[in-house]
C-alpha cells in the first residue's frame, strides 16, 4: 500500500497550510524539480473550529477536546493516511487519551524536537510555546526531558505571556519584520543561540527567516518532518527495512537541524 501523509491542521490554519507548502517545496529543493506524479500524497484536514487549546487546558475540557481530536484523526486514517502530523504542539497534551492504534500513526512533534535537540549543537535554545503548552508541561512531562533540559530556556511568567501574545498575533497577522524582531529580541534577552518552535505558528517565522537567509537557528519540527518525509514514506512502503521511523520508540530517527 502506498504511504500517505495525513495532516490535521486548522490550529491555526495558516501554519498547517504553510507546512503542506513546505512539504512540496522541500521535495523540489532536495531532489530537483519533480513532476506532479512523483510528489507525495497528502491529506489535509484543516479544521479551525477546534476549541482554543490553551483555553481547553485551563478549563479542564480534556474529554470534549479529545473526542473531536479522535474523530478527525480517525477520519484521516479511514481515508488512507498511514502517518499523521498533528500541526499543533499544544494539542499534543490530549494525545495521551487517544487509542493506541491512533497514537501509533502520529509523528509526534514533541519527539522530533527532542531528536533535534540531541544533535543541534550547543544551546541554549529558547522555547517559543503557548502558555497552554507550558501549563500542561507538554515538554517537561516527557521521559526524555531530563536529558535535554539543560539546553532549553523556559521563560518566566511575564516573558512567557509575551511569547504567547506573539504566537497568537501570528495566527492573525502575516509573519514580518516586526514579529521576527520580537522573537529575535526574546532569544537575545536570554542569551540563546536559537529558538525551539514549540508552537507551529513559529513555522511561519521559520519560512520568513529562511527566505531572507537570516534569523536565529530554529529547531522546527515541521521542517524536520518535511526534510525527512521521503525516507518516512519509503519506510511505509517497505515495512521491515531500515527507515526513518523507529517503530520501537515511536518517533522519528534523525534529521540534522540546520539554519532554517
Amino acid at each position: 500500500m502506498a504511504a500517505v501523509l495525513g495532516i490535521l491542521g486548522g490550529m491555526g490554519p495558516y501554519a498547517s497550510a504553510e507546512f503542506l507548502r513546505t512539504v512540496y517545496e522541500t521535495a523540489d529543493e532536495r531532489h530537483g524539480p519533480a513532476t506532479e506524479q512523483e510528489l507525495p500524497r497528502c491529506l489535509l484536514d484543516s479544521d479551525p473550529a477546534f476549541p482554543d487549546r490553551t483555553e481547553a487546558i485551563r478549563a479542564g475540557r480534556d474529554v470534549e477536546f479529545t473526542a473531536r481530536l479522535r474523530q478527525r484523526l480517525q477520519s484521516l486514517a479511514d481515508q488512507g493516511a498511514t502517518r499523521i502530523v498533528l500541526t499543533c504542539v499544544t494539542a499534543h497534551h490530549f494525545v495521551r487519551r487517544l487509542d493506541p492504534g491512533l497514537r501509533a500513526k502520529l509523528i509526534s512533534l514533541v519527539d522530533v524536537v527532542f531528536d533535534d535537540l540531541e544533535v543541534g549543537g550547543d544551546g541554549p535554545y529558547l522555547l517559543l510555546a503557548t502558555s497552554g503548552t507550558r501549563a500542561a508541561r507538554v515538554f517537561e512531562s516527557d521521559p526524555r526531558w531530563p536529558s535535554v533540559a539543560h539546553r532549553v530556556v523556559l521563560p518566566p511568567p511575564g516573558p512567557q505571556e509575551e511569547i504567547h501574545r506573539l504566537l497568537y498575533r501570528l495566527k492573525r497577522e502575516p509573519a514580518g519584520a516586526e514579529l521576527a524582531a520580537q522573537a529575535e529580541d526574546l532569544a537575545a534577552r536570554y542569551g540563546c543561540r536559537g529558538v525551539i518552535a514549540g508552537c507551529t505558528e513559529v513555522h511561519l517565522l521559520t519560512r520568513w527567516w529562511r527566505a531572507r537567509a537570516g534569523g536565529p537557528l530554529v529547531l522546527d519540527p515541521l521542517r524536520t518532518i518535511a526534510n525527512e518525509l521521503p525516507k518516512l514514506l519509503e519506510d511505509e512502503e517497505a515495512p521491515g527495512e531500515p527507515g526513518i521511523l523507529d517503530r520501537s520508540a515511536g518517533r522519528l530517527r534523525r534529521a540534522d537541524p540546520a539554519r532554517q
